[in-house]
Parts: structure tokens; C-alpha cells; sequence
């Protein structure tokens, strides 16, 4: 049986969520074009996030 309390303790610890509201239709092109190269938004994220961190 899953212990969500522990998952929810567990994920606390490992991840930062982030969560925003963008303009509808560039929000709607970007999934589009996500989809269409078979990528995933939180790996869109994490790779663009690591490219602006390594550019500072």
C-alpha cells in the first residue's frame, strides 16, 4: 500500500515546483512544438534551465 505522506516528504526534499501562467497562444505554439519533437515540458525546463544557469 502507498504512503502518500512519505511520496509527498519525498518529493518536498527532491524537487522545487514551478509553476506559472503564460500568454494562451505561446503557451499553446511551445506545447505544440514539444509535442511535435517528442519532448517533454519539464525536460524543455530542466534542459533551458541548466543553459541559463551555466551562461551566469
Amino acid at each position: 500500500m502507498r504512503d502518500y505522506k512519505k511520496e509527498r516528504e519525498w518529493q518536498l526534499k527532491r524537487y522545487n515546483q514551478i509553476r506559472t501562467n503564460i500568454d494562451k497562444n505561446l503557451g499553446t505554439e511551445l506545447r505544440e512544438k514539444l509535442k511535435k519533437d517528442n519532448i517533454t515540458i519539464i525536460s524543455w525546463i530542466t534542459e533551458n534551465a541548466k543553459k541559463y544557469l551555466e551562461k551566469y
